[in-house]
């Protein structure tokens, strides 16, 4: 009972950043069905526009408390047997008839595995399995689509400075990333920052294994024999000490593919290997559901700073829903979000300041 009181006070005073405003924007995000843009939050909610619209102003005012009320949870959530992971990974919000905006380029989609119009954003997100906290996010525009006075940086490079703005400020075990990242110069920089990781290499790469130099996929100690599922060897990339597990699986049409992780994780099998590997999936998810109940590709506003603020209100709509899913042991964010939006339709339901999350207050 002390631990709950504790927490519900530590909230509290993170929650300062949640003006009238902010929080209107973000509760329509859970009542508004279809498009969720300002006319029909305001709609929804039963405000005017402009209450809904100046949500915008007020987060450039917060967002350095919102970063904190994030990193607070983080600590919150985090214990010494389960310190959580961290994962950096891209994603693309779809504007297919935009013009205007300064953010639009082509990039490649990986859901649909095509080349499409959008904003594409590097995300960092904490997770330990039971809640995804997204804490992090920048922007990636295509050299040639910039427009302004920007100076262009890689996804890695994004990906660099979120991780090195987040690695003194909240635990994690590990960083795990997919095959984006599997280079030999993130790998450096990896090391560099004495971090463990996981991350899934590229079937092309050149490894040392032994004393034979060869692409993963051909590489005879990676060779999988009969019902041979996980095999784990120590070997080099590019001067780089790694430890690498060839791991078949079920791919599309379930046709068999070898897929091949590389880390620095002592002390684990290749199954464990592959299942440390596997915990970043819940960010895949999180920009699933972002994008499907709250929104994430609805934002309809031209400069950079409203995009900015949109993708944080949906994040923290996100994380409100990722507690609930918690303290009322609902099975997925999905069914947290349809409860919540259940308690707020039904007049506001008195009880629900009580919740653990985001609108304790409310």
């Amino acid at each position: 009972m002390c631990t709950l009181q504790c927490e519900q006070n530590s909230q509290k005073k993170s929650n300062n950043f949640l003006t009238r405003f902010i929080k209107n924007y973000v509760l329509g995000l859970f009542i508004c069905v279809g498009k969720k843009n300002c006319n029909t939050i305001s709609t929804a909610m039963g405000v005017s526009y402009y209450s809904v619209y100046r949500s915008f102003w007020h987060f450039k005012r917060r967002k350095k408390e919102i970063l904190n009320y994030f990193i607070n949870l983080v600590h919150l959530h985090a214990t010494k047997e389960n310190p959580g992971i961290l994962v950096v990974d891209s994603t693309q919000i779809k504007k297919m008839y935009s013009k205007k905006s300064d953010l639009i380029c082509y990039d490649r989609n990986g859901s649909m595995k095509t080349v499409l119009k959008g904003i594409s954003c590097v995300v960092a997100a904490w997770t330990n399995g039971r809640i995804v906290i997204p804490l992090l996010f920048d922007f990636w525009v295509r050299e040639k689509d910039i427009t302004d006075d920007r100076k262009y940086r890689k996804k890695t490079e994004i990906s660099k400075e979120l991780i090195l703005e987040l690695k003194d400020k909240i635990p994690f075990a590990y960083a795990a990333l997919d095959g984006d990242y599997g280079n030999e110069e993130f790998l450096l920089f990896l090391y560099t920052c004495r971090l463990k990781f996981s991350v899934r290499m590229p079937s092309n790469r050149k490894v040392v294994i032994g004393v034979i130099e060869e692409n993963l996929k051909k590489h005879p100690a990676l060779r999988l024999v009969r019902n041979e599922r996980y095999k784990k060897v120590q070997g080099f990339y590019k001067g780089t000490p790694v430890i690498i597990v060839a791991h078949k699986r079920k791919g599309k049409n379930d046709k068999k593919q070898v897929v091949f992780i590389v880390s620095n994780i002592q002390g684990l099998s290749a199954k464990q290997h592959v299942k440390a590997y596997a915990c970043r999936w819940p960010i895949e998810k999180m920009f699933r559901t972002t994008k499907q109940k709250f929104g994430l590709e609805n934002c309809q506003c031209i400069p950079e700073e409203k995009h900015e603020a949109h993708v944080t209100f949906v994040f923290l709509a996100f994380t409100e829903a990722e507690l609930i899913k918690i303290t009322s042991r609902q099975k997925s964010t999905e069914e947290s979000v349809r409860f919540i939006r259940g308690q707020i339709l039904s007049k506001m339901n008195p009880g629900y300041k009580h919740w653990k999350g985001l609108f304790m207050c409310f």
